[in-house]
């Protein structure tokens, strides 16, 4: 008997082994408090932890999370929700509706420092409290019992729903919080109320989550832990792909495309992600405050060269900031490339052949960020501009993207499947995610009349008319939509292709 008791646990130690998978993430995080990340790698352990009041399910759609349904005042502008009774911190403390109240307002309070906090502006006297001119507890949240919460929005906001996803709106726990500083989000001490909890961090090595016991739908998540591997490099993570050492990864170089499909079709995932990648323009710095050298670097760009020639993987075309993708929006207008007037603006700018504008254009690193920006360098090269490219790694790059320090960079967006999200880019007030300081008195006044406007069409017709406006004024260069190509086992199960590239482990199986 003691025998067969040995057997089976050691068979079950195994098979659990077996079912755990390792994910190949594209960095290593530098943080996991939700209040603080600000890269897309980060945002994807961060779902497997902790869930918002929403949440989105294995295809991608919006549903219930944390709450278990919410209603909408008739104006728009108070929104309440019922929290799951059943549901409990990682450490077995009931999740409250005053957690939620104490996180919304850490998340705001300036001493957080958090640079994603606008996503949270739609809320009552949130802009003001982050701002520094209001008190905390004005904050529009309000724990109404246990486990009823009331959102008051400042203006209406149909999006909401769709914002609560983002790890900004995550609770924190408060007492884990209380007992251990900053040091929360160390293993041991963070403590979750997501399908996962954080079992191990090593830097450069691998992030290890494990099943989370008190998660309320514990009884249907399949996998006992997930491992995230950093893998800067797409061809690095391929290798390791190829050789068994990774189970899925997000990223894999744009030419092995052809290959795998003749290869390894069955394990190939390539679909279109909800996302614009862009140049921004520091318009602090001279000479990239002149319009006219904005507009000239934007006309000698051949978009088409690039998604065609360069990445070949049906990369979307964007002459918006707005994807192309988002639903009930109409798209911009295309802008072809146009050498003569370029040359022409450079001219009238002070830039000639004796003359010649010079100029950094940052990137962060990857061979196929590489052949992009040595692509855009040289189309410039064609109307007499000259280019030093400087790479940097993913963190690295836009901690200074949020400093200002850069001329001109390539920087990307992802996610909501709403307008708004990728115009707030260009508002002078919306912090450093604005990297290049961007400011138009006329684009802030449209942007802040749609955003008190009820009416969706009329919203969206004002939305429109901004992103006209910075689109006129080059305050960035639109580019393309990325594509998503990730590679996943066949023996991985749940994996649904889905426009935000988002794929929660509690949806993951092994067969």
């Amino acid at each position: 008997m003691r025998v067969f008791l040995l057997l089976s646990a050691l068979w079950c130690c195994v098979n659990g082994l077996a079912e755990f998978i390792r994910i190949g993430n594209t960095g290593e995080p530098a943080t996991l408090d939700p209040h603080r990340y600000n890269l897309r790698l980060e945002e994807t352990i961060l779902n497997d932890l902790y869930l918002g009041l929403t949440t989105m399910n294995a295809a991608g759609h919006i549903v219930p999370g944390a709450a278990i349904s919410w209603d909408v005042s008739r104006d728009g502008l108070t929104w309440t929700f019922e929290l799951r009774p059943n549901a409990r911190w990682s450490d077995g403390e009931p999740v409250t509706a005053e957690d939620f109240v104490f996180s919304y307002q850490r998340l705001l309070n300036p001493e957080t420092a958090s640079s994603l906090a606008f996503f949270m502006y739609p809320i009552k006297n949130a802009e003001a409290i982050n701002s520094g001119n209001a008190p905390l507890n004005s904050l529009g949240v309000t724990a109404l019992t246990t486990h009823r919460l009331a959102i008051e929005l400042e203006k209406p906001f149909p999006f909401f729903a769709e914002r609560l996803l983002y790890p900004t709106a995550y609770p924190v726990p408060p007492h884990a919080i209380e007992a251990h500083g900053d040091a929360w989000v160390k293993p041991g001490n963070m403590v979750t109320n997501g399908a996962f909890i954080l079992k191990d961090w090593r830097p450069q090595g691998f992030v290890e989550l494990a099943k989370n016991q008190h998660f309320y739908d514990a009884f249907n998540v399949a996998l006992p832990g997930v491992r995230y591997i950093p893998v800067q490099n797409a061809t690095t993570a391929l290798n390791r792909y190829r050789a068994g050492e990774l189970d899925v990864i997000l990223e894999f170089p744009a030419g092995e495309l052809r290959w795998l499909r003749q290869h390894m079709a069955d394990q190939v995932r390539v679909s279109p992600l909800l996302s614009v990648m862009y140049l921004v323009f520091n318009v602090s710095e001279p000479p990239f405050d002149d319009a006219r050298v904005r507009k000239a670097l934007a006309l000698a760009i051949d978009r088409r060269i690039l998604t065609e020639k360069v990445l070949k993987s049906g990369e979307l075309i964007s002459y918006g900031l707005v994807p192309s993708m988002v639903t009930n929006y109409p798209t911009a207008t295309t802008q072809l490339p146009d050498m003569a007037l370029a040359r022409d603006l450079l001219r009238a700018a002070g830039f000639t052949q004796d003359n010649p504008l010079k100029l950094t254009l940052r990137y962060f690193t990857g061979d196929e960020n590489k052949r992009i920006q040595i692509a855009i360098a040289s189309m410039w090269r064609s109307v007499g501009v000259q280019t030093s490219l400087h790479h940097a790694e993913l963190n690295v790059h836009f901690a200074d993207l949020r400093q200002g320090n850069f001329q001109v960079a390539h920087a990307g967006w992802f996610g909501e499947n709403n307008p708004e999200h990728y115009l707030e880019l260009l508002m002078s007030d919306i912090g450093d995610v604005n990297y290049g300081r961007y400011m138009s008195p006329r684009y802030d006044r449209l942007m802040r009349q749609a955003k008190r406007t009820a009416d969706l069409e009329t919203r969206i017709t004002l939305l429109k008319g901004a992103e006209i406006e910075g689109l006129r004024d080059f305050g960035v260069i639109p580019l393309y939509s990325v594509m998503i190509r990730s590679l996943v086992h066949p023996q991985i199960l749940g994996w649904h292709t889905n426009p935000r590239n988002v794929h929660g482990a509690r949806y993951l199986r092994r067969k």
